[in-house]
Order: C-alpha cells, then sequence, then structure tokens
C-alpha cells in the first residue's frame, strides 16, 4: 500500500474545505428589507420597526412624490423588496406603473391610504385626498394592517404599540399647538391640508393651485376669486410650499400685505423623523398666524 506524503494530505484537506468557505449561501441572519417610496412615510415605518428590518426610501428628501421618474435602480429595488409601503391614492404618480407590475411578479404591497378613512374631493371627478400622512390619526389608524402586512411579507413579529403611543401623543401635542392660536383658516400652496384642516379645527378657504397635485395649474380667474376669499375671511397668512409658483404665492401676499410663508409638507427636509416633522409645520402655522 503506497503512502500519501503529508504535504499532498494537507493539500486535499484544504480543497475540501473551499466549497464551504466560499459558499454563496445567503446568510440566515440578513435583515428583511422593506422599501417605502418617501421620506415622511419611510419615517413612521422606521419607527415601526426599529432594528428588525432595514427601510429603504426610494423618492430622495427634498423632490416632488407627485411628479418623480424613477431609475432602472428604482425598480430593481421594488423587485428585490420582501414588502413595497406606498401611499395608495395615485400620490407617487410616476410610480404607479412600476409598482403595479411588480406586484403581478409576487412583491407584496401595501398601500396606505386604502387603510384609512379616505377624505374625498368632490368636483368633475370624486377623488381621494393622497396627502394622508398630514394627521397622525391616520397612522394610528393604519397602523394595524401595516404592521401585520409586515410580519406577514418578512417573518418578523413586531406590534404596534409602541408607534400608537407614539403617534398618540403627537397627536396631541400638535392639538396644544394649534389650539393656542384664535383660529386657524388656510390659503395653501394645492389643495395638501385638508386633513391636517379637518384634525385640528382649521379651514382651508382655497389653493394657488386648486388641484390635489402639484402637477395641477391655476387660473387667473381661480386666483382673483381666491383673492377676494382672503380677504373676506382675514387670512392672515398665505402658506406655499412644494410644487407652488413662489411669484405668484409672493404677488398675491405682497396684493393682501400679508406674508407668504414656505412649508414642508411633502418631505422631512432636516427634521429628524416624522414627530419633527409634524411639529415644524404645527409650529410654522400657529407662528404666522399669530
Amino acid at each position: 500500500m503506497r503512502m500519501i506524503p503529508k504535504k499532498f494530505l494537507s493539500l486535499i484537506f484544504l480543497v475540501g474545505l473551499l466549497p464551504a468557505c466560499s459558499s454563496s449561501q445567503p446568510d440566515a441572519s440578513a435583515r428583511p428589507n422593506i422599501v417605502v417610496t418617501y421620506s415622511v412615510l419611510g419615517s413612521v415605518v422606521t419607527d415601526l420597526v426599529g432594528d428588525a428590518a432595514d427601510v429603504t426610501t426610494l423618492i430622495p428628501d427634498g423632490q416632488d412624490p407627485h411628479d418623480y421618474q424613477p431609475s432602472a435602480r428604482d425598480i430593481e429595488t421594488i423587485n428585490n423588496a420582501d414588502i413595497v409601503v406606498s401611499n395608495g391614492l395615485d400620490f407617487e404618480e410616476g410610480l404607479l406603473e412600476v409598482l403595479a407590475t411588480a406586484e403581478t411578479k409576487g412583491v407584496p404591497q401595501f398601500r396606505l391610504g386604502n387603510s384609512i378613512t379616505q377624505r374625498v374631493v368632490e368636483g368633475e371627478h370624486t377623488i381621494a385626498d393622497p396627502h394622508v400622512w398630514l394627521s397622525p390619526a391616520n397612522f394610528i389608524q393604519a397602523l394595524p394592517s401595516l404592521t401585520a402586512a409586515i410580519n406577514k411579507a418578512t417573518g418578523l413579529s413586531i406590534d404596534e404599540i409602541t408607534a400608537t403611543n407614539q403617534l398618540t401623543q403627537l397627536d396631541s401635542e400638535i392639538k396644544e399647538v394649534i389650539g393656542s392660536i384664535p383660529s386657524c383658516v388656510l390659503v395653501s400652496g394645492h389643495d395638501e391640508m385638508g386633513y391636517f384642516a379637518d384634525r385640528y379645527g382649521c379651514t382651508v378657504i382655497g389653493a394657488i393651485i386648486p388641484g390635489l397635485s402639484t402637477t395641477s395649474e391655476g387660473t387667473a380667474k381661480q386666483l382673483a376669486v381666491l383673492k377676494e376669499l382672503a380677504i373676506s375671511n382675514n387670512v392672515r397668512a398665505i402658506f406655499t410650499g412644494l410644487g407652488t409658483p413662489q411669484n405668484v404665492a409672493n404677488q398675491l401676499a405682497n396684493e393682501l400685505n400679508i406674508k407668504a410663508v414656505t412649508l414642508s409638507t411633502h418631505y422631512l427636509q432636516g427634521a429628524a423623523n416624522y414627530r419633527e416633522f409634524m411639529l415644524n409645520l404645527a409650529n410654522q402655522i400657529a407662528e404666522a398666524l399669530r
């Protein structure tokens, strides 16, 4: 019987180890990946799941979610998600087709707007208002369904108790801020403040862009009507924001001898989280109307 030299035995041993060392098996400890369409919604989802999952936000903070167009990388990110969380009320207009296609391929989807009491705007067509995040009460209502959807798609066992308590506290703080002013009469950039107004006792008398999307356009006649409404309601400020023609807002404010205040309503804009975002918004409104 021939003996195999020790150096060859060592080589055979190392070769036998190579498949195990270079295995491409996925890491069993890898966290689920939740893809969220825009930053404000992403903040709420992050607070909900904590460290149990990775949350990826598609639309960069500061870009208009109404008209954002996805890149090839965005499409890949969506298709590789464990679940995609979106607004669901035709808000992310440029992503609708991509999201629908991903769903047909088996990517789980959760559309927030389907789990709340929708604000409906009557007009030529009846449309659901997509600006659901501007009232924490909407998130409180949707959290049980959102949590269940995430757990089903990812295998996690998170619960919504902590997130619900945090949002309930935030809701109370906003009520206190808005309750500190004698009246809350608003002119907004576009029709975006409805949920906020309904929740906190404000009245929206009109918008510079009279539509739910920044892609809408106003007319000179509509602006003239808005000016008369502002005068008759003793409006103290015009609130502009994403997509509002600033020159139009400034001209109207000058004619009314009031200020035009820019609000961040669609993205975090430096706020650390949803709570800070909403309190910034409420305090800006209250300060301008005092």
